[in-house]
C-alpha cells in the first residue's frame, strides 16, 4: 500500500500481531503504538529522507526500510540503537514486504524473495507475473507451517509454497496452485498460523476463505452487491474473525461461526486507501492514508459503532508510553 497524498503519507503498514503500525512519510518515519494510540518512534527526514515501505517486524526493535531515492535496497534499521544493521540491493525495486520473526518475503517486479531475518540471506525465490499487484502474505506464527501465498501466473489464482522447506537460493519445490476467482486478485491475507487464505479479486463483491492444507474454499463473505476496490483484509490472531475495508469506505467483520456471521458494517473514510486490523475481539482500527485513525467497538449480535476518531499524524511522543 504505497501511494502519496497530501498528507505526505507514502505507505502504511501493521506490524504482524496488530499492536502497533509504520507510517512511511516524505519527511521520513513514523511508529505508533495502537491501544492506546501514541507515537512510538519518529524519524526526520534529515535522518532517513523520504521513505516509502517499512515492515516492522512484531514488537521488536527490528524496522525494514526501503527509502524512496534507493528503491532497489532493502535496509534493516535497529529502532533501539537508530542504527542500520544491514543491507541488501535488488536488480528492481521493491514493491512491497511480509516478514515473520525469522524471515522476511520482498516482492520485486516478477518475483518474490525470501531473506532470513536480521542476516538479510536469500532461502526462496519464487516466481509472479509481472502484471499482477505486489501481493503476497506470509504466516507468522512460529510453530506453524511457513506458508507464502503470491499471484500465480494464471488470472485469479495463487501460489502456496513452505519457505521452511526451501533451499538457498534456489525454488526447492513446486508451489500449489490454487484457482481462487476468475478475475484478478486484488487482496490476500493468512490466518497467523497459515491455515486458513482469505482472498479477493477485482470484482471485490466476495471475500473467499480457504483452507491452505486441502487447498478447498470453505466460505464465501458477502461484501456487498457493487464492485468494489478491496484494500486490505485481515484476520485477528486466532483466526476466528476477518475484517476488510475497500474504496466504499466501509468496515466489515465477520466471525467464523459456522458460515462465517456477518458482524459488522460501519462507515470508516471514503476516497482514501486505508488498512484494516483487531485490537482485540471486540474491535478493529482502521488507518487511512488521509492520516485519520478509527477505532469500531462491535458485538456478538452485530452491533457496532465508532468508539474513537483521531488525526495520527497530530498525535506526539508520550512520555508515558511502556516499551
Amino acid at each position: 500500500m504505497a501511494r502519496r497524498r497530501s498528507s505526505g503519507i507514502t505507505s502504511l503498514g501493521f506490524n504482524q500481531n496488530q499492536d502497533c503500525f509504520t507510517c512511511c512519510l516524505r519527511s521520513g518515519l513514523r511508529v505508533y503504538n495502537v491501544e492506546p494510540l501514541v507515537e512510538k518512534a519518529h524519524y526526520s527526514k534529515e535522518e532517513l529522507g523520504e521513505v516509502s515501505l517499512c515492515e516492522m517486524v512484531f514488537r521488536t526493535n527490528w524496522l525494514l526500510v526501503v527509502k524512496a531515492r534507493r528503491p532497489c535496497s532493502l535496509l534493516l534499521l535497529d529502532d533501539q540503537r537508530r542504527v542500520f544493521k544491514a543491507e541488501v540491493m535488488f536488480k528492481t525495486p521493491i514493491r512491497a514486504l511480509r516478514s515473520r520473526r525469522d524471515k522476511v518475503a520482498v516482492v520485486l517486479s516478477s518475483s518474490i524473495q525470501v531473506l532470513t531475518l536480521p542476516s538479510l540471506q536469500r532461502v526462496a525465490l519464487l516466481r509472479t507475473p509481472a502484471a499482477a499487484r505486489p501481493l503476497c502474505a506470509i504466516a507468522t506464527e512460529p510453530n506453524a507451517a511457513q506458508i507464502l501465498a503470491a499471484p500465480a501466473h494464471r488470472k485469479g489464482s495463487l501460489q502456496l509454497l513452505d519457505v521452511s522447506r526451501a533451499v538457498k537460493g534456489a525454488q526447492s519445490s513446486s508451489p500449489a496452485v490454487v484457482g481462487c476467482h476468475q478475475t484478478e486478485l486484488v487482496c490476500l491475507s493468512l490466518s497467523p498460523n497459515g491455515a486458513k487464505l482469505a482472498t479477493a479479486s477485482a470484482r471485490g463483491t466476495i471475500i473467499r476463505i480457504w483452507d491452505t492444507t486441502s487447498k478447498l474454499m470453505l466460505h464465501e463473505l458477502r461484501r456487498g452487491s457493487d464492485y468494489a476496490d478491496v484494500y486490505c483484509i485481515n484476520f485477528n490472531p486466532s483466526g476466528s474473525l476477518v475484517c476488510c475495508v475497500s474504496d466504499k469506505g466501509t468496515l466489515h467483520v465477520w466471525a467464523a461461526r459456522g458460515s462465517y456471521a456477518h458482524l459488522a458494517a460501519a462507515h470508516a473514510e471514503p476516497d482514501t486507501r486505508a488498512l484494516c486490523a483487531f485490537s482485540d475481539d471486540a474491535s478493529a482500527v482502521v488507518i487511512c492514508e488521509d492520516g485519520t485513525f478509527h477505532k469500531f467497538t462491535f458485538s456478538a449480535e452485530g452491533n457496532c459503532h465508532r468508539s474513537d476518531f483521531e488525526y495520527f499524524l497530530q498525535v506526539g511522543d508520550d512520555d508515558e508510553f511502556l516499551q
